[in-house]
């Protein structure tokens, strides 16, 4: 699948920049893709054993900084927790880092700190154990770290120094980059992490078992019992197809097999794909980046929730002023069973709409009366994003010319959107 035709299929459709972009390919190695999490303090996650002290605090958490190589986030702790015999809900964490990547998050255990020794493996180091008094939540973090190497750039590097230049000058221009949500949120081999999550959000529980045990290599192929054997064991698939094996046709219940957290991703993966059409077609049609229009909404640029409201017509020139200043930003909605009764005005209410309408979706669908657990009740997103500390060193080498690609994102954005602005791929197995 080539790029642009990956782009479309999970709604990125457009770029922010027009430059030419460098080419190149991420993560060779997990090494060449380094992420540290940034901390509610502005701390940085460190990547080995450093002099900080960290003091314990009375309470029966312990929190400690999970180094991980080519494992995600989920599959990390569950493996840490079978190493220690405890169930994997004992564990909580900010966010889900990538995979194919090497990365540090502080995460917390319903434990004593004396469990996590001697847990390490080739793929998994445990920093600073320490007992605190409350877990980590969900969110309770500020961003991410990013120090990448884009390699395979065919290209001198006195062109690679000029086109870097000239995007990064047109991201400065745009106000940022356009916020999609990237490649890894739906698949970057098999992107059907929306589709599954469109199924399950229409009640659809046999066409989303059917499309998440679907074979990536011969999708032609309808016997259910080929398609499991078929799969590598020990992944959710196999787990789903062994569930329909006990229990023939109880489809909506298979998904119990599985991590809520992947359910829910399937889910939020589908509000994802909305969310990206809505903000291509709002660029196709040229409305600016940068200035609210009748019907747009802006939230404190602290990021609460409550703080969103809509631009009215006569609010419209203090709606600029404050997004001028700073103080709020532009945000779009990600569609959940919340804006049921939120009014949709304007140019980007009828994109919503119109949006909303050939997917055959309502707010309400997202209200999941089957798996209640699963239900979404949507939130607001910034329009755009901008990287901070951006740094972007090209490195003249004898075979190519890889470049070092390094900066901090806020929670919740992707780096991956970033970097498609630099490279302009041609293949999204380049991201």
């Amino acid at each position: 699948m080539r790029a642009q035709e990956y782009d479309a299929h999970i709604g990125m459709n457009v770029y922010t920049t027009l430059a030419p972009g460098i080419g190149g390919r991420l993560r060779k190695t997990p090494e060449d893709f380094v992420v540290q999490e940034i901390g509610l303090d502005d701390s940085i996650a460190p990547l080995e054993p450093s002099d900080q002290e960290f003091v314990d605090q009375p309470g029966k958490f312990t929190a400690f900084f999970l180094v991980k190589r080519n494992l995600d986030s989920i599959q990390a702790i569950r493996r840490l927790s079978r190493s220690i015999g405890v169930s994997y809900k004992r564990f909580s964490y900010a966010g889900i880092k990538d995979r194919r990547a090497v990365t540090s998050q502080r995460v917390s255990y319903r434990g004593p700190p004396h469990n996590l020794v001697g847990r390490e493996e080739p793929q998994l180091l445990i920093l600073h154990p320490h007992r605190v008094s409350r877990s980590i939540v969900p969110g309770a973090l500020k961003g991410n770290r990013f120090t990448i190497i884009v390699r395979d750039v065919a290209l001198p590097p006195k062109e690679v120094q000029q086109r870097l230049e000239q995007i990064q000058q047109e991201i400065s221009q745009a106000g940022g980059v356009l916020n999609f949500f990237g490649p890894q949120r739906f698949g970057v081999m098999r992107p059907n992490t929306h589709l599954i999550g469109k199924e399950i959000v229409q009640g659809n529980f046999e066409e989303a078992v059917r499309i998440l045990l679907e074979n990536p290599v011969s999708s032609t192929n309808d016997d259910e019992s080929t398609l499991i054997e078929d799969l590598p064991p020990g992944n959710y698939e196999r787990a789903i197809g062994h569930y329909l094996n006990k229990h023939p046709g109880k489809f909506n219940d298979s998904f119990q097999v599985l991590p809520k957290d992947l359910v829910r991703l399937y889910v939020h993966a589908y509000q994802s794909f909305i969310f990206n059409q809505v903000i291509s077609e709002r660029a196709n049609r040229g409305i600016s980046l940068q200035e609210p229009t009748v019907g747009d909404f802006t939230m404190a640029h602290s990021g609460e929730i409550h703080t969103a409201r809509m631009v009215t017509e006569n609010k419209q020139s203090k709606a600029q002023q404050e997004v001028e200043k700073g103080t709020r930003i532009l945000v779009v909605p990600i569609i959940g069973f919340d804006f049921e009764h939120v009014p949709l005005d304007g140019i980007m209410g009828e994109i919503i709409s119109s949006i909303l309408k050939t997917e055959n979706i309502t707010p309400s669908h997202f209200r999941i009366e089957e798996m209640p657990a699963f239900s979404s009740r949507g939130t607001f997103r910034p329009l755009l994003v901008t990287p901070s500390n951006l740094q972007l060193v090209v490195i003249d080498a004898e075979d190519d010319t890889p470049v070092q690609v390094k900066f901090d994102l806020q929670k919740g954005s992707y780096a991956s959107v970033i970097l498609r602005e630099f490279m302009k791929p041609d293949s999204p197995a380049q991201l």
